[in-house]
């Protein structure tokens, strides 16, 4: 299992509040939202769609990038197409039919499969 994580906590707010979503799932083609807002957390996707970024308060508590922990994809271009928050993880499918977890605490990604 890889894991990879990248925690600063100084780097201000870089998200636009109007892609923001208080769902608590994105389908990438079926909305232009990039980020979910759940419990002063926001969960964004960044410019790549690639990055995922936890921000609280507008401060930057942690960044993943979901390729470099999933690798080379089989089928699919390696960009994140779903995001969906669960109590405690964020659920991502890349690609065409890969899975991620990634710990909404710690910003630890893991490769489901």
């Amino acid at each position: 299992m890889l894991t990879f994580i990248a925690t600063q906590t100084s780097i201000p707010q870089k998200y636009n509040d109007a892609l923001i979503s208080n769902n608590s799932e994105i389908n990438f083609a079926k909305t232009p939202k990039r980020g979910i807002k759940k419990d002063k957390m926001i969960y964004y996707v960044e410019n790549d769609l690639q990055t995922i970024s936890a921000y609280k308060r507008s401060k930057l508590k942690w960044q993943t990038n979901i390729t470099s922990v999933c690798g080379k994809l089989k089928s699919g271009e390696a960009q994140i197409r779903y995001m969906g928050y669960n109590s405690n993880k964020l659920l991502v499918v890349i690609g065409k039919h890969n899975f991620a977890e990634i710990d909404i605490i710690s910003g630890e990604t893991s490769f489901v499969g």
